[in-house]
């Protein structure tokens, strides 16, 4: 019969189960060492240095992130132990593994109720989504293809369009709409009677109102001179009325009985007389150019010209005065009257006074007759 030895009697430490302590690398139960799992046992391999697999870390699906998804939460790795611990992690079985709790799900704070809009605004909103222009779909890249260069843009330098071409019109002179130098012919000119119908024709383009603005061309200093040099002409050269002619026209005015030689003779106009008469027709053409004159000038400056200084004025003043034909005086009372304005009020009526007292009946005529229309302004 075999003989057992007495063995000493150990003390086995009692395991203690608790899974707290359990190390996943070197795994032990109640604090008893494997011996298998004791680094003269563990197998030389080399250490791992750098991951088996190489893929990149990119995202493949670009998929928006909603604010109200629910947490995600990570699966619970399982341990893995080495397979010479199964022995001794059998023992476990029976104890119950605490698994660790994920961790507290991230809440979000509650989204804003969304704001209907009125059905006008959502209308007009629909309207405009529906005219903006479709934006492209995001582009999915394939990681699987070599990237592909970019395409090279050449910039097209736009070339400046041809500058239009100025065309530099030079100035054209406005054309008169008076033939000044025409007038001035006329009134030169030795016919008497060619001077008396330029005269008359002057009067009436500054009297047409339609006219008027053409008719101050003729405000000219040339065209007052020629004036001027009418009404100072010396007739006294001039060939005047015969003896004939006087007695002619005496029985033509006193109503007798002439025959048609003797009324021919009576009303033909001597050079003299001709020259008198343009005198009167000046002095008259004169004192019209010199109203308007007046007027353009208080229009542009609001002053009244005085009348000493109005063109050709003192020329008539000078005709009044010494003139020994009776007829002319008369006319430069006329002319002076034509005239007159409140502003030359009182030079008129001392020169009108003086007339009254002339020898020619006619004349002091003229002068009652200017005064009375000079008190009435």
């Amino acid at each position: 019969m075999l003989q057992i030895p007495n063995l000493p009697n150990y003390q086995l430490p009692q395991p203690s189960y608790n899974a707290v302590k359990i190390d996943i690398h070197n795994p032990s139960v109640g604090g008893a060492t494997n011996p298998i799992a004791q680094p003269q046992y563990a197998p030389q391999y080399a250490p791992v240095t750098a991951p088996y697999y190489s893929y990149p870390q990119t995202q493949l699906y670009d998929y928006p992130q909603v604010a109200n998804t629910q947490p995600y939460y990570m699966p619970v790795q399982p341990v893995n132990v080495n397979a010479n611990a199964t022995a001794n992690a059998s023992a476990a079985v029976n104890e119950p593994q605490q698994v660790q709790q994920p961790a507290a799900p991230i809440v979000c704070p509650p989204c804003p109720a969304p704001v209907v809009p009125a059905p006008q605004v959502a209308e007009a909103a629909a309207a405009a989504v529906a005219s903006a222009p479709a934006q492209p779909a995001p582009q999915q890249i394939n990681i699987n293809q070599a990237p592909q260069p970019a395409p090279v843009v050449t910039e097209q330098i736009a070339t400046p369009a041809e500058a239009p071409k100025v065309e530099v019109v030079p100035p054209v002179e406005a054309e008169p709409q008076v033939d000044l130098n025409g007038f001035l012919a006329k009134l030169a000119d030795p016919n008497f009677e060619v001077q008396a119908n330029a005269m008359e024709e002057i009067a009436n383009m500054v009297n047409d109102e339609n006219q008027k603005a053409k008719a101050t061309e003729l405000l000219d200093s040339k065209i007052v001179d020629a004036l001027t040099n009418i009404i100072n002409t010396d007739s006294s050269k001039l060939a005047g009325p015969t003896q004939e002619q006087i007695a002619a026209r005496q029985k033509l005015m006193s109503g007798q009985q002439i025959s048609d030689q003797e009324k021919a003779l009576a009303t033909t106009i001597t050079p003299m007389e001709q020259a008198e008469r343009n005198k009167s027709y000046a002095m008259f053409t004169s004192a019209i150019l010199q109203k308007l004159y007046g007027d353009e000038v208080a229009k542009l400056t609001g002053n009244k010209v005085p009348l000493t200084e109005l063109p050709a004025a003192m020329t008539i003043v000078d005709q009044l005065k010494d003139n020994p034909n009776p007829m002319v005086r008369t006319s430069a009372i006329e002319a002076l009257s034509y005239i007159q304005t409140p502003e030359y009020k009182k030079d008129l009526t001392t020169l009108f006074t003086i007339a009254k007292n002339d020898q020619d009946k006619g004349v002091q005529e003229a002068a009652n007759a200017a005064l009375e229309k000079l008190n009435q302004i």
